[in-house]
């Protein structure tokens, strides 16, 4: 049983009804889909990066809150009713009567390979900071997120918000053009709150770029980078690739878990005095049992999230074990058809005196 006195989880960020179209298989490939109706299935789903992370997170057991918008329209409508179906609380989900639900609209070639896709996710920008400001205020959150859909001033109010509460943030970029909103004000990366953030590689990058032409540089003379500890014998080169980058960027949120997708993730933590660096090999998978890639980096956020809010401020130890329960939690999703799969629960929290 999870304890009664833990805070819950915040999510704020983007929820959307994913709809997919695939072309129906046929023995001409050179056949083109354009400019005409074309036979197939079209499927839809939920989804939205901080739906994903917060129902992940939500099926560990950890009380996890969603704050985000819909509109007025049928979308909004199928996606609260298929959330409330999942038994995700969506009370602090307000609806915007001129902005359209968010949107994603994909089309698949029969073996699954993007032909083109439309994301309309303008609606996040009308997500005020007062009523997100007020709704962390009565749910009184352990732990914030924040994905790169809502907009840069909102990411400076909840930065402002967890400050005086002492309330830590972690920080879900979505994409590289958006990974990049963190910096647009000065004050949410110097606010101190952001602990931190899960890119990928594309996403560090660009981060780091931005990080070097914004912000001065800390003096690393007092601290001590340690070896890179890994239960492998050898790391893949995207790891030394990266592992610059992170320690970087560590200046200014402490912790950095860089998800690497099928060569595993690497974790650069900073207290200050000393640099903590770990690489964690991917859990092995038989390729034929992988249905979708869909939201399976999602699901290892969520459940990192849910631990993180268990553990606090974990030992290298303890971070390995959250980090291998969320590869595990990618693993369930990658065998599933949903963007979060149904066999995520509590088994995926590692054990403390408070669960």
């Amino acid at each position: 049983m999870i304890s009664r006195l833990l805070k819950p989880l915040a999510v704020v960020g983007g929820v959307a009804l994913d709809i997919t179209g695939t072309i129906q298989a046929s023995g001409s490939r050179s056949r083109s889909v354009l400019h005409t109706s074309t036979p197939g299935k079209v499927k839809q789903s939920l989804g939205g990066v901080g739906r994903n992370v917060c129902e992940a997170s939500m099926r560990t057991g950890v009380p996890s809150f969603m704050v985000s918008m819909t509109g007025q329209d049928l979308a909004g409508a199928t996606i609260r009713e298929g959330m409330h179906l999942l038994g995700m609380d969506t009370q602090y989900i307000s609806t915007s009567s001129t902005s359209s639900t968010a949107v994603y609209n994909a089309l698949h070639t029969g073996d699954g390979q993007l032909v083109a896709a439309v994301a309309d996710m303008d609606i996040f920008d009308s997500l005020e900071s007062s009523t997100v400001r007020a709704s962390l205020e009565e749910i009184q959150p352990g732990l914030v997120c924040m994905d790169g859909n809502i907009s840069s001033d909102l990411m400076r109010t909840i930065a402002l918000y967890c400050k005086q509460s002492s309330t830590p943030v972690f920080f879900e970029p979505t994409s590289v053009p958006k990974s990049l909103k963190v910096f647009e004000h000065e004050d949410v990366l110097s606010s101190g709150v952001v602990n931190y953030v899960s890119p990928n590689q594309y996403e560090l990058e660009a981060m780091v770029e931005t990080a070097r032409r914004q912000r001065p540089a800390v003096n690393h003379s007092k601290i001590n980078i340690g070896n890179i500890v890994t239960a492998t014998m050898t790391t893949p080169d995207i790891v030394e690739k990266v592992l610059p980058m992170a320690h970087y960027l560590s200046q200014f949120v402490p912790n950095i878990v860089t998800k690497l997708g099928e060569y595993g993730c690497l974790l650069v933590s900073n207290n200050k005095s000393h640099v903590h660096t770990q690489y964690f090999p991917p859990e092995i998978i038989d390729p034929t049992a992988i249905k979708s890639v869909t939201g399976a980096g999602d699901c290892f956020v969520g459940t990192l999230l849910a631990n993180l809010l268990i553990l606090d401020k974990p030992s290298p130890t303890r971070w390995a074990e959250m980090i291998q329960q969320s590869q595990k939690s990618s693993i369930l999703t990658l065998q599933s058809d949903l963007a979060v799969s149904v066999a995520i629960s509590q088994e995926l929290l590692v054990k403390t005196t408070l669960s």
